[in-house]
């Protein structure tokens, strides 16, 4: 069974005896990982749309220690679960997975994201509801990178420079951060030529160019 490098990745974050919700479960490789791997672990495998929800179901039957679950966000979660894994959607959408059921999170200790895209934003809302950056990773694969953020509860609000909120707690430590730090301004660099062959908002340009030249002198102080 081939198991990904990114999910693979995300389960060197979770510890045995972790009781897991995988929020999105997709086809349950995560799951299948984590119970072969270590049988103390149990996960509620969440999936909010039938039809891969039925796939899900399909590849985890009879699964010991994996519940299913057909439900929306966090909305499955009980007082059982400690850790939440939210991979593979963007990060508004994680965002707004969060917000709607916020009264979730007073029984979370860890929270795990793999967000495709705004990133950031996942990091200030996580940050808000107290819990602090306690690793972050980034992965190359199928030519595409990701960064795995792993969150734990605090007692208090965790202060950020915008900079660590923006491009990632201590992440230009990391082996790829060279690759994904030009990655990142070529993304920016592309986004202004689009938004000037549109003849429009200049300010979004401007706030592109303050990105590249923070993301060029971060890590350097």
């Amino acid at each position: 069974m081939y198991i990904p490098l990114r999910l693979r990745t995300i389960a060197s974050f979770i510890k045995p005896n972790e009781k897991v919700a995988d929020v999105g479960a997709d086809h349950g490789l995560l799951e299948l990982l984590l119970v072969t791997r270590d049988t103390n672990n149990q996960v509620v495998a969440i999936e909010n749309k039938t039809g891969p929800y039925e796939i899900l179901k399909e590849n985890l039957i009879g699964i010991k220690n994996v519940r299913l679950s057909l439900s929306d966000g966090l909305e499955a979660v009980d007082r059982d679960v400690n850790t939440v894994v939210i991979a593979g959607m963007g990060g508004y959408n994680i965002v707004k997975i969060l917000n709607a059921h916020s009264n979730k999170l007073s029984g979370i200790n860890k929270i795990i994201v793999d967000a495709h895209r705004d990133s950031n934003e996942v990091r200030k809302t996580l940050v808000n509801f107290k819990f602090k950056i306690t690793q972050e990773k980034i992965i190359f694969e199928n030519c595409t990178y990701y960064v795995i953020i792993v969150f734990e509860k605090t007692s208090e609000k965790h202060h950020y420079s915008d900079d660590e909120i923006e491009f990632g707690f201590e992440l230009y430590n990391d082996p790829l951060w060279g690759e994904y730090k030009n990655h990142l301004i070529s993304t920016y660099k592309r986004n202004i030529d689009k938004i000037k062959a549109s003849n429009k908002n200049d300010e979004k340009i401007a706030e592109l160019k303050s990105l590249i030249e923070r993301l060029k002198n971060y890590g350097k102080n």
